[in-house]
């Protein structure tokens, strides 16, 4: 009788065995899928983020050559010419760099010394190559690459007249007509140039925005499986393990924790990876409606260092996600600095409108978390810009900070839309917005009274509808 017994015994425990080992290894394997999509989703953005920077130096070199085009063929300085043909090289080499890779025979090497002749960061080349390479036959990147080329068919245009006109202009052969003629074409190829780059850094635009969403859904359906997994297990594990179920609880508690963690850094990934190409939008902008040459390259050394200090924040966000159950680091930091950094990742125009920033530092350093400050004043400063009140003359955000009692105090005020009274209640709810702003993901202000909460601190707000808004944060100093 017991030999009978022992086969379907073994069978059930070796089915038991199956089991668990198939929850954990899904766990594993979605965990590895999780972290591989936000690899490539990161390196496709930060790839982006190279060519929309990529098309400002475009942009800049086609205007430019333009302007010492003009300039040659009024007064017939050879200068002038030299300049042309220096900046028009610029968006030349992104051609060379698109035919390269286009071709079927890659020539990677060219390829890079095209985009460098572009003026394409060096540290940004692997990623521009890796990401045409790889996706230049989907339809949306497809039509980056159609409007590129469309873009170059206009340089090559402009670089014609240049060699064309050179000779007659050097021989004194340009009569006034002829002149006229030549400019109303190179101010006709340039407009007609400025709108393609324009629809070129939209579409790349409305590719991140896709990405992103992509990105979000397809972390919440792995977190959903990593979660429904390991719960099931958990269940297998509780049955079996009766006698140890107080230890089981807590490591599912821990799990829980963990899985929350997870959560927060995709809701950070995708909430400020928007604020590189916000800002690069507003000072693109800028250099549209610009014609000093020395103001357009101060702006695109704003984009460049919005862009590096964004890069830098986003590394810092993931330190923050890895040393959640540390609890708070504090440490002495200075409110000054801090402050000075966001003003400097969110300084740029509002519809049209400068907005103006104004400090009043009554209280300087303080022992406290850096970290989870940068993350508190960053979502309050970007969302004053994003409810900026597109009708009133002047445009201002406010930060103060001072010591009341024992305690540190920041305010952030500015004279945008406002709140309703019947919104202040709700608008640190996850996903909640205020409004169709279409730049806003409903995360900052509850990633802000997150930051607050650890902080042991707490958040008040004061607003009068088109008029004001106040946030105020105390915590301890």
């Amino acid at each position: 009788m017991e030999d009978k017994l022992k086969p379907p015994i073994s069978r059930l425990k070796l089915l038991f065995k199956k089991t668990t080992f198939t929850l954990l290894l899904i766990v594993v394997v979605a965990s590895a899928i999780m972290i591989v999509l936000n690899f490539y989703t990161i390196r496709i953005l930060s790839a982006a983020r190279a060519y929309i920077n990529g098309e400002s130096q475009y942009s800049k070199g086609q205007k430019d050559a333009s302007a010492h085009l003009i300039n040659y063929i009024y007064l017939g300085n050879e200068d002038d010419y030299a300049a042309f043909e220096k900046e028009i090289s610029i968006p030349i080499g992104d051609h060379i760099a698109r035919i390269t890779l286009s071709s079927d025979k890659k020539n990677y090497q060219q390829a890079a010394k095209g985009f460098l002749q572009g003026k394409n960061h060096p540290q940004d080349i692997d990623d521009l190559i890796w990401l045409f390479s790889n996706f230049q036959h989907l339809p949306m990147f497809k039509k980056v690459i159609g409007i590129w080329t469309e873009g170059d068919v206009l340089v090559n245009k402009l670089h014609q007249i240049g060699l064309q006109s050179h000779p007659e202009v050097a021989e004194g052969k340009l009569s006034p007509a002829r002149k006229k003629l030549l400019i109303v074409s190179i101010s006709n190829i340039s407009a007609d140039l400025t709108i393609k780059e324009e629809a070129f850094s939209d579409t790349l635009g409305v590719i991140c925005r896709k990405i992103n969403l992509y990105l979000f859904i397809g972390n919440v359906l792995i977190t959903l499986v990593i979660l429904s997994n390991s719960l099931a297990y958990a269940g297998i594990m509780i049955r079996k393990l009766s006698n140890s179920r107080k230890k089981i609880v807590e490591q599912n508690d821990d799990l829980q924790l963990i899985n929350a963690g997870l959560d927060k850094f995709v809701f950070n990934i995708t909430h400020d990876l928007r604020s590189p190409l916000v800002a690069l939008i507003g000072l693109i902008e800028l250099i549209d409606e610009e014609s000093d040459i020395v103001q357009i390259k101060l702006y695109i050394l704003m984009m460049r260092e919005s862009l590096e200090k964004q890069d830098h924040f986003i590394n810092e966000m993931m330190l923050f996600i890895q040393s959640k159950h540390a609890g708070l680091i504090k440490k002495e930091c200075y409110l000054t600095s801090i402050i000075d950094n966001v003003i400097a990742q969110n300084h740029y125009r509002s519809k049209g409108k400068e907005i103006s920033f104004h400090k009043e530092i009554e209280l300087d350093k303080i022992d406290s978390d850096a970290l989870k400050l940068q993350v508190i004043l960053n979502n309050l400063v970007s969302n004053s810009i994003k409810y900026s009140d597109p009708k009133k003359e002047e445009q201002w955000v406010k930060v103060r900070t001072y010591l009341l009692d024992t305690n540190a105090v920041i305010e952030v005020e500015d004279n945008g839309l406002g709140i309703r009274q019947a919104d202040q209640e709700r608008i640190f709810d996850k996903f909640y917005m205020l409004g169709n702003n279409k730049n806003s993901s409903g995360l900052g202000l509850y990633l802000v009274k997150d930051a607050v909460t650890q902080m042991n601190g707490r958040i008040e707000v004061k607003s009068e509808p088109g008029v004001y808004s106040r946030f105020i944060i105390t915590i301890p100093s």
